[in-house]
């Protein structure tokens, strides 16, 4: 599915060079019982019994709703990068396409495709796949082709069967490969010759294979539909039919098998009569009925869409909305809560959802925002948060820490987290200074008693003084109090 999240979490990076042949050995296959390898969640797809869940800094696996998990890293497949799509084929193999930033002239900071992996069932070994690029003299029949990976990043993987694959990607259009990716052929759903400089149907954003093989995608210029393997194309636009698609920029495309419907993620490109909706179809896009229009009037947009039978969940930047009526009406689901530890995802935009089984007649959701992942098995009204971070059960330490760190809190759209670890239900107060020791706030609470052998809790601080002013760039001093035992530390404010 597709990770438009990567416009907005940063990712390390360091280049990759490689071949097609070569392959990364996982360092470990041992499963970390504690926390997901990253807090931005930028896919999920629960499948196969499994749910995978895509961050900028790898992947985690978990089979039992979280309590293991098998994390992998960058530098276990091999290279730099965070998840940028993710899918898994028909014979069980998982694919992952990554990306990451690099700095160009101006101080510029600009997406670099990093290429795909594949993990076939029961190997221990990730297979690399170079980020497709055409060479300079390709310029046949008037394509301009695309010669760097620079801005030609993968958001969308789909696999037709277990060989097949199509991506869709920004500079390097939408390819489709026959041999798991060993070749590459560009395909142009308008007939005209590639071009990502000239055509916006040429920048492809979302690609989807429904349950009958037929294969759709999403671009900056609308949706397109193929149920011969990509021979011909019917498509879809702002413009071109009665009952149109809201927008022609199409960042998700997903299929409810329970209805056979297709839902895309519609915003607004370039015409001036476009608008941010979800685009529904039920007729194989002869039409398309429009959701949640009122309530992304304001400019904010669907980034995910996933089912469980007649149920739909959207993610968006003002949380999950949920419908039981095919999207008739939508309720915005409660802030996300941890039953036990009260550990909240403390942001409103979420990048991704996903279902799966809990027991009839109950589904659980899944839903991953910048500051974490949250599951319910009640309508949200009972959550479990998993969270990336280092126990200070192992790193004693400080015993205290803060993250991230530094913090931007103008442009963060998650607190700070304050960590630490608790035998006992304990009182934590937490005064934070600036550089001349002047107090700005104080930040306090009272932990349950924990479970045998403690837990890790934490408190939030919104990077404001008593007054509720935004503190400015600088140093800033913290002492934690956890139930009598004093830690020191300090937090740098970049704005």
């Amino acid at each position: 599915m597709l990770r438009f999240a990567f416009w907005i979490i940063a990712i390390a990076s360091i280049a990759l060079h490689a071949q097609v042949a070569q392959t990364f050995k996982l360092n470990s296959s041992e499963p970390d019982r504690g926390s997901l390898v990253g807090n931005g969640i930028t896919d999920l797809l629960w499948k196969n019994g499994t749910l995978h869940v895509g961050t900028g800094f790898g992947l985690s696996i978990t089979p039992n709703d979280g309590e293991i998990w098998s994390n992998y890293t960058p530098e276990q497949y091999g290279g730099e990068g965070g998840v940028s799509a993710l899918a898994v084929g028909d014979d069980g193999t998982l694919w992952i396409a990554v990306a990451y930033d690099t700095t160009v002239e101006n101080d510029q900071n600009l997406p670099i495709g990093g290429g795909l992996r594949y993990l076939e069932p029961g190997s221990t070994e990730w297979k690399f796949i170079p980020q497709p690029i055409d060479a300079r003299d390709d310029t046949a029949n008037g394509k301009r082709p695309t010669t760097t990976r620079v801005q030609n990043v993968t958001y969308d993987v789909a696999v037709r069967g277990s060989d097949e694959l199509w991506i869709s990607s920004f500079g390097g259009g939408v390819r489709r490969s026959l041999d798991r990716g060993q070749t590459w052929e560009v395909i142009t759903t308008d007939g005209l010759p590639f071009s990502a400089f000239d055509y916006l149907n040429h920048r492809g954003f979302s690609a989807l294979v429904d349950t009958s093989g037929t294969i759709w995608i999403g671009t900056a210029a609308g949706i397109s539909k193929s149920t011969d393997a990509g021979q011909s194309w019917q498509r879809f636009t702002h413009t071109n039919q009665n009952q149109p698609i809201s927008g022609n920029f199409v960042i998700g495309l997903f299929h409810n098998p329970y209805d056979n419907s297709i839902w895309a993620t519609t915003i607004r490109a370039t015409g001036e009569t476009e608008f941010n909706a979800v685009s529904k179809t039920a007729n194989g896009g002869l039409s398309w009925t429009l959701h949640l229009v009122d309530e992304l009037s304001d400019g904010t947009f669907v980034r995910y869409v996933a089912f469980y039978d007649s149920a739909v969940y959207a993610a968006t930047e003002k949380g999950v909305y949920k419908s039981i009526d095919e999207g008739q009406t939508w309720l915005l689901l409660p802030p996300v809560r941890d039953r036990e530890s009260g550990e909240g995802l403390y942001t409103s935009t979420f990048y991704s959802v996903a279902t799966s089984p809990a027991g009839a007649p109950f589904h659980r959701l899944w839903a991953g925002s910048a500051d974490g992942l949250g599951t319910t098995a009640n309508n949200g009204y009972d959550w479990t948060v998993f969270r990336s971070f280092v126990s200070t059960r192992e790193r004693t330490d400080p015993a205290v820490y803060a993250y991230p760190n530094p913090y931007s809190p103008l442009h963060d759209d998650r607190p700070c987290r304050f960590q630490f670890h608790v035998a006992a239900a304990a009182e934590v107060n937490i005064d934070i200074f600036n550089f001349a020791m002047e107090k700005v706030t104080t930040l306090r609470g009272q932990t349950g008693s924990p479970e045998t052998g403690g837990a890790d809790r934490s408190l939030t601080w919104d990077g404001k003084d008593n007054n509720g002013r935004l503190v400015d760039n600088g140093i800033y001093f913290f002492r934690a109090n956890v139930g009598g035992k004093v830690t020191w530390g300090k937090v740098a404010i970049i704005n």
